[in-house]
């Protein structure tokens, strides 16, 4: 076996001769609006190969569909500068069905024109503290092309699972690594969405088949309400099905009288994974006592074409929480009069103590007058006369 070893400017005159020579592939589609969309000129190192754009589903078959990610831009062939230092690019796109996590990967090495040692595969993925561990499950049929900045995989259903029409591929992201020679890990050098999770793709189980699924929520399903005053609910709206459909909203009868409901929108046009908030308010009479509450479950039927289905129901309930306005006071006499004839326990004590307080005060100064008065009258009694001297 014979081994050949190219090294240096030898190595990127064979890259640039061949990059010369073999002709670009055909351009690839696009998508009007991907599932995983990210802004473009946020790659760490700035190199417009490593800039993340978008990622979408399409092309969906029997047995496969396609995912699609765009960049910035795409390198023919590794950059003289770079070779040095033997970079490997990873692309991938992320998503779980149900409690399973994949990706499909695109491994990049150092590489010579149109990506001919690149690496296609699906992998089982498991998260944690912010770091994933991925484990190669098949190798996969994909396309590297430059011209159109975009990296495409072919997916089989099988490599998921026991997957069927309307089955939800959820938490979509995507993520461009680099990890050059010498280094112990790699590095993100871009993410799409920056945070969080893009928009759910629904399996439709064959070639141009449709899937009707909306799903309402809540974002509080409890809500005070006062006279005049009506509880407000946000109901979150989401079309997660593969076509445009129409929503009419209906409510159960409230089941006490003079209670309302009013909704925002009685009905909304909805395009796929897209979400619209509609508004509901209840009210409740005005002498609804403090406290009494009320349920309502809202649902919604839909349309599209001729097929017909129903949401789920969510459940509302609004409670009445109010402070009643304190009763007029009355005068001086009216308050004294109620206090005397209608006491509490402690106030009969007070009451009768402070009647018996007043008794022995009126007899103490009874008894002082008495005195007074006697004393008085002896001092009015003239004194006898001084016997007459004795001759």
């Amino acid at each position: 076996m014979t081994v050949i070893r190219i090294t240096g400017l030898a190595l990127v005159g064979v890259l640039l001769v061949a990059a010369i020579l073999i002709p670009p592939p055909a351009n690839a589609g696009t998508a009007d609006k991907p599932e995983i969309a990210d802004p473009s000129g946020d790659s760490t190192s700035g190199k417009q190969s490593r800039d993340l754009t978008a990622a979408w589903f399409h092309d969906e078959q029997n047995d496969t569909f396609e995912i699609n990610m765009t960049l910035s831009a795409l390198e023919s062939y590794t950059a003289p500068g770079e070779i040095p230092n033997l970079p490997t690019t990873e692309y991938e796109v992320y998503f779980s069905v149900g409690e399973s996590n994949f990706a499909v990967g695109c491994k990049v090495p150092v590489h010579g024109p149109l990506g001919v040692s690149i690496q296609f595969d699906i992998r089982s993925v498991q998260y944690a503290n912010n770091t994933t561990t991925e484990i190669q499950l098949n190798t996969l049929t994909g396309q590297y092309n430059v011209n159109a900045r975009s990296i495409r995989w072919t997916v089989a259903k099988a490599s998921l699972g026991n997957i069927t029409a309307g089955t939800h591929l959820t938490r979509t992201w995507a993520a461009v690594y680099n990890k050059n020679f010498g280094d112990s890990q790699r590095r993100m050098e871009d993410r799409g969405p920056n945070m969080g999770y893009g928009l759910d793709y629904v399996i439709r189980g064959s070639a141009g088949a449709e899937i009707i699924d909306v799903l309402i929520t809540a974002d509080n399903i409890t809500q005070p309400v006062k006279p005049n005053e009506p509880a407000e609910f946000k109901l979150s709206v989401h079309n997660r099905g593969t076509s445009t459909v129409n929503v009419d909203f209906f409510n159960s009868s409230l089941e006490k009288k003079g209670w309302t409901l009013e909704f925002g929108l009685d009905n909304v046009t909805l395009l796929p994974n897209v979400t619209r908030t509609v508004t509901i308010k209840v009210s409740c009479p005005r002498d609804a006592p403090n406290r009494t509450s009320v349920t309502v479950s809202v649902f919604g039927k839909v349309r599209a074409g001729s097929q017909n289905a129903t949401t789920n129901s969510v459940y509302l309930t609004a409670t009445v929480s109010f402070i009643p306005p304190a009763p007029p006071t009355g005068n001086f006499l009216q308050k004294l009069l109620k206090w005397l004839t209608n006491p509490t326990y402690k106030e009969f004590l007070y009451i009768w103590g402070l009647i018996g307080l007043l008794v022995a005060l009126a007899a103490a100064g009874y008894g002082y007058g008495l005195v007074r008065r006697k004393r008085n009258r002896a001092a009015d009694i003239p004194k006898a006369p001084s016997p007459a001297p004795v001759k």
